[in-house]
């Protein structure tokens, strides 16, 4: 009776101290005004997810997971606008179980997951919050000159030169005016101008990942299209970044947006080689599963040798290494699907450059900066987050989706609090993380 005696006793002090309610926690904005949100950049920021922009993988772009978290800052806020695609958008890979284990299965194949029948039609312009672009570099954003200005606007929105030749433009790029060919007496629309136009009050920049990305999955393979003849220029795809250019071009974006009072943060670029498109397929492992004694491949100076463990092989590489290339001095792999390890070198060099470039030209007009090269670099060998374990590993590493480049959900939700930390920082706001064990990760049969 004396130890209940004590008991009761104990209880009555317990439960006589417990709370009945949980004080209400007060989140600010700081100094930033978030009532107009926007988003500048490429696929990342547009959603791509699985080699394809479609409904899922756009809905859970990092851009609106933002969105949402600043309107529990402030429930004022407008609705967050993004171009929607409906279903599987433009078609996207996926997973299928089979005799020998999980194959990816692409969207032109019989059972793939092909485009929409509404993404032929979609892209209707619109004064949007999320301008994301996939494969937009910001070479293609601001034009330095009459001849830019003309391949920018072929680029992105198309242009005709009647029946002898015609540029379709950019497909993910549909949902913005570019204007009308030059060629026929219209006026071209920079990407630039969508920013100057956009009324943003605040706004989160990833531009330039593509003026280093499309050089490095090329395998350091750029392409020209040389249309003097028509008076017109050269058109060059997948360029690797000019620093000095970068730098210009990137403080005249960051000039657009201090013209109209916004404030914001900017993002670096990562490190290429980290993402498993790069890594899925190593010497070692090429050797190891083929038995080969050594992997051949042509590098970029067009020579054809033994590859080292400091050559990258790309994921394009699949097909080819299935076909038996790579085993011997007359059947390499062809320097489209490597990136040797001088390509590699110039790449981390200009990365350097890039990065420094963003940082100085954020500084300058007093942004606020994600330095997303040196975080990816620690999610590489893998780190826990909201005790879910993450790493660059292809496929099983669960940031990275099918396509070895863009992010899962729960990547972009890991991308998502990287800015969010980084306008709290710099702007004494207050705006709560996403809980990263919300989203999915790579989706299995």
């Amino acid at each position: 009776m004396k130890k209940l005696g004590i008991l009761a006793i104990g209880l009555t002090l317990f439960l006589g101290c417990r709370k009945s309610q949980f004080d209400t926690v007060e989140r600010g904005s700081g100094t930033a005004n978030f009532s107009r949100y926007i988003a500048v950049g490429n696929s990342l920021t547009q959603g791509m997810e699985d080699g394809g922009l479609y409904e899922d993988g756009q809905n859970n772009s990092y851009p609106s997971m933002i969105a949402a978290q600043m309107q529990i800052v402030d429930p004022n806020i407008g609705d967050f606008l993004q171009p929607d695609v409906s279903g599987n958008g433009s078609g996207y890979l996926h997973l299928e179980d089979s005799d020998s284990g999980f194959v990816i299965v692409q969207p032109t194949d019989p059972n793939g997951y092909s485009e929409d029948p509404s993404w032929a039609t979609w892209g209707t312009p619109f004064k949007y919050n999320n301008l994301g672009i996939s494969g937009i570099t910001l070479d293609q954003c601001v034009a330095l000159n009459a001849t830019e200005l003309t391949v920018n606007q072929a680029i992105l929105g198309g242009i005709s030169f009647g029946a002898l030749f015609s540029q379709p433009g950019n497909p993910y790029a549909r949902f913005l005016d570019f204007g009308s060919s030059p060629f026929t007496g219209g006026e071209a629309v920079q990407y630039i101008d969508h920013i100057r136009q956009s009324d943003a009050t605040f706004f989160t920049c990833w531009l330039g990942n593509n003026d280093i990305l499309g050089y490095a999955t090329s395998g350091g393979v750029a392409t020209e299209i040389d249309l003097s003849l028509f008076g017109f220029g050269v058109m060059s795809f997948n360029a690797l970044a000019d620093p000095t250019v970068f730098r210009m071009k990137y403080d005249s974006v960051l000039t657009a947006f201090n013209d109209i009072g916004a404030q914001g943060v900017c993002a670096t670029i990562p490190d290429v080689t980290v993402i498993p498109f790069f890594n899925q397929f190593t010497v070692q492992s090429i050797k190891a599963e083929h038995g080969y004694a050594n992997v051949w491949i042509e590098d970029g100076s067009g020579t054809v040798r033994i590859a080292t463990d400091a050559d990258l092989i790309t994921l394009n590489a699949a097909d080819a290494i299935d076909a038996g290339d790579g085993g011997s001095e007359s059947q390499y792999l062809t320097n489209d699907v490597v990136l040797d390890a001088s390509e590699v070198s110039e790449i981390q060099s200009v990365t350097t450059l890039v990065n420094s470039a963003i940082k100085a030209s954020a500084a300058q007009f007093g942004f606020g900066v994600v330095d997303m090269h040196d975080f990816l670099n620690t999610i590489k060998p893998g780190i826990t987050l909201d005790g879910i374990d993450v790493s660059s590993s292809y496929i099983e590493g669960q940031a990275f989706s099918l396509d070895g480049i863009h992010l899962t959900p729960r990547g972009y939700a890991i991308a998502a609090n990287k800015f969010i930390q980084a306008i709290n920082d710099h702007y004494g706001s207050d705006i709560p993380t996403v809980a990263v064990g919300n989203y999915r990760g790579i989706v299995f049969p």
